[in-house]
């Protein structure tokens, strides 16, 4: 009678289910499954992470100054901040920077320059930022500051859409020049919008903004909005306004500083990261 042999004895052939099998490779089943575990979340982690970055960020924001963060660094420095303003971590800043702007008959003033105020301004009580000048003589020169406003994200600078802003209570005695009132504002972007019975010009270095030479009375009251320009940009990242004063002609006693305020600036901010 012929010898049989068990499926374990060396005379077995292995077929072919059992080549492929861990324990026949002598690989135990609990470490192939084991690795196998950790590399899987590894893997999923590695795909989906940016996927859901992308889709928790917002791709806009409509915002204001009116719900920032302000802080004055000093007399010629300041900064709006918007925090996390997209969600991904990033925040949104506006900063102010002012210097001296032509000759020496206007100074910046120390105490009230770049300050926040939100008392009763060109008819309204919303927060704007105070430009303060200080009248150092009686030259018909045009002395006054340069502030340049400048959007960043993250440090970087970014282009906001939809810029609004008011420029508020231009007034001051007429000038000995003949072309309107004392104060004189210009921006290097933008369009403004004004009551043509009190203000005039077109916002340039020329032309500035200014009270007309025929209005009822030279100072605008607190309430009125007789003074103030609206003013539009569409797509900017940053942009100056200078705000300079000629000579009154007033005496030395009654030479008075001469204020504007600015804001608030309202504007549409995009994400980079979704264009």
């Amino acid at each position: 009678m012929q010898d049989t042999q068990s499926a374990s004895g060396p005379g077995h052939l292995a077929s072919a289910s059992d080549v492929g099998t861990p324990e026949k490779r002598g690989i135990p089943r609990r470490t192939v499954v084991k690795g196998a575990a950790w590399s899987l979340p590894v893997i999923a982690a590695a795909i989906s992470t940016p996927l859901a970055a992308a889709s928790t960020a917002a791709c806009s924001a409509s915002l204001t100054t009116s719900t920032a963060t302000y802080a004055r660094l000093s007399t010629t420095a300041s900064v709006f901040t918007w925090t996390d303003v997209f969600g991904d971590g990033k925040d949104l800043t506006l900063t102010l920077a002012a210097v001296h702007n032509g000759v020496s008959n206007m100074t910046i003033n120390s105490t009230n320059n770049l300050t926040l105020d939100s008392s009763l301004r060109g008819g309204e009580t919303e927060p704007s930022v105070w430009l303060a000048l200080d009248t150092a003589d009686l030259r018909n020169i045009g002395g006054g500051e340069r502030v340049t406003f400048s959007f960043a994200l993250d440090g970087a600078p970014v282009t906001v859409n939809d810029l609004t802003y008011k420029i508020k209570d231009v007034d001051g005695m007429l000038a000995q020049d003949g072309r309107g009132g004392a104060e004189r504002v210009s921006v290097s972007s933008g369009t403004g919008a004004y009551n043509s019975a009190w203000i005039q010009g077109a916002g340039t270095g020329v032309d500035p903004w200014r009270l007309n030479t025929s209005v009822p009375t030279v100072e605008v009251a607190n309430g009125s909005s007789d003074g103030n320009v609206s003013v539009t940009a569409t797509a900017i990242s940053a942009f100056d306004l200078t705000f300079i004063a000629n000579n009154s002609g007033r005496a030395i006693g009654e030479r008075p500083p001469q204020n504007i305020w600015i804001g608030p600036l309202v504007f549409t901010a995009v994400n980079p990261a979704c264009i």
